[in-house]
């Protein structure tokens, strides 16, 4: 009896050892990867918006490659795709900080009226 009880303690102990902390931080960074992959086909198929939400999320989660692109976008959105993304300065920093990069500061952003205006009509579909 003495060795069929070892023999299940050492069993339940390389059960136990699939599932250290190494092999589910690889486990995760292989899920982080799928879901990066599927935020940059996202933008590649010009779902900014959607894009821009999944690399917010794993950037949140502290993915460095989601990161990156969160920065970049939230830095070229006015310019690129004619958006100001949301995000807060805390996310930005926490961004920045997993991208090894510096962290940006946000400035408010004014816009002419007739710029607004503009944008408003185009939305509501008015002439």
């Amino acid at each position: 009896m003495p060795n069929n009880a070892s023999q299940w303690v050492v069993a339940a102990l390389l059960s136990l050892g699939l599932h250290t902390p190494d092999a589910m931080a690889q486990q995760g960074s292989v899920v982080a990867e799928r879901l990066h992959a599927n935020a940059v086909d996202s933008f590649r198929q010009g779902r900014f918006s959607e894009a821009y939400g999944r690399m917010m999320s794993l950037a949140d989660a502290g993915y460095p490659p989601s990161a990156q692109v969160a920065l970049w976008m939230y830095a070229n959105g006015p310019t690129l795709f004619g958006k100001d993304w949301d995000s807060n300065q805390e996310q930005l920093t926490a961004w920045a900080q997993v991208a090894g990069q510096p962290a940006p500061t946000m400035v408010a952003r004014v816009y002419p009226q007739a710029q607004v205006r503009a944008a408003l009509q185009a939305r509501r579909g008015m002439p």
